[in-house]
């Protein structure tokens, strides 16, 4: 999984755009990037751009649940955008499109 990191300072996000697959062999790439980045950021928001990813498994679903729980301990917020409807569907399944502040492509 290849993922790039976006900061804006001004506008106070950073984009992460994800490519590949968000399963249980990537998973810790993703939690190692948002979470360098949390450290002493209240108040910003994070998005993940999941319009490259191809397929999503549970643990993918697991640590973006946890990658909010840390976003929101830290007064953040967390948007998913551009999911391509393979994707979107898994969310639907489990209802995690409640969950998270989703937005398809």
């Amino acid at each position: 999984m290849k993922i790039d990191c976006r900061i804006d300072n001004n506008a106070k996000t950073k984009t992460f755009v994800l490519e590949g697959e968000l399963d249980v062999h990537n998973v810790k790439n993703l939690k190692s990037a948002v979470s360098e980045s949390l450290e002493n950021e209240e108040g910003w928001t994070y998005i993940l751009d999941l319009g490259d990813v191809t397929y999503l498994d549970s643990s993918g679903l697991g640590m973006l649940v946890y990658i909010k729980k840390e976003i929101t301990h830290e007064e953040g917020n967390l948007k998913i955008i551009n999911i391509q409807s393979q994707v979107f569907n898994v969310f639907k399944l489990t209802r995690l499109d409640e969950f998270f502040d989703l937005s398809t492509k």
